[in-house]
């Protein structure tokens, strides 16, 4: 899909559940408490920690990563299995209503001018306000959606590699985890 900027990664670590919710929470400032420092260790994420699954918000600027990270902990004892949701936007919801407005402006630009302005091309079409305002939102639109794209893009591979490091996990692909975990 043209700009996506989500991708689903899945990962595998030799740790167990407790280990792993550590290793998050040292490197999260966390939503229940405040946001307080309570360790000095320089904190990269801010949200919700649990044994089970995390939301976590990048702050940190020391390494070029994904702004959101989603993630649910699965699995027992010594093999967990990490889904991890990454995104430059926190829901999908906020780019299904990007493309929304994006494509409602683009019907009313082109039945602007296929419709009421079919003998006057050019710059008769910009002496109505509302259609300029919706050429400028489409700019705005297209803008916010190839910037979010190229920076995910350009952050997706430092992210892998970063929690695959801070977990202690590998990547693997979704057909290598047990069905159990695949629902």
């Amino acid at each position: 899909m043209f700009g996506y900027p989500f991708k689903t990664i899945y990962l595998k670590s030799d740790q167990n559940r407790n280990s792993l919710h550590q290793a998050i929470l040292e490197k999260t400032f966390l939503s229940d408490f405040n946001y307080k420092n309570t360790v000095k260790i320089e904190k990269t994420f801010y949200g919700e920690v649990s044994n089970q699954d995390f939301k976590l918000e990048t702050i940190g600027r020391k390494q070029k990563i994904a702004n959101f990270a989603h993630g649910e902990i699965k699995g027992v004892e010594n093999d967990m299995y990490i889904v991890l949701r990454i995104g430059s936007l926190e829901h999908i919801r906020i780019y299904a209503l990007f493309l929304a407005t994006f494509a409602v402006c683009t019907f009313f630009i082109l039945e602007g001018l296929f419709v009421n302005y079919k003998d006057t091309y050019g710059p008769a079409y910009f002496d109505n306000q509302l259609n300029v305002i919706l050429c400028v939102l489409e700019l705005i639109f297209i803008t916010i959606i190839s910037i979010k794209s190229i920076s995910f893009q350009k952050s997706l591979q430092p992210t892998i590699t970063f929690f695959e490091t801070f977990l202690k996990a590998k990547k693997i692909e979704k057909h290598e985890m047990p069905d159990i975990f695949n629902f």
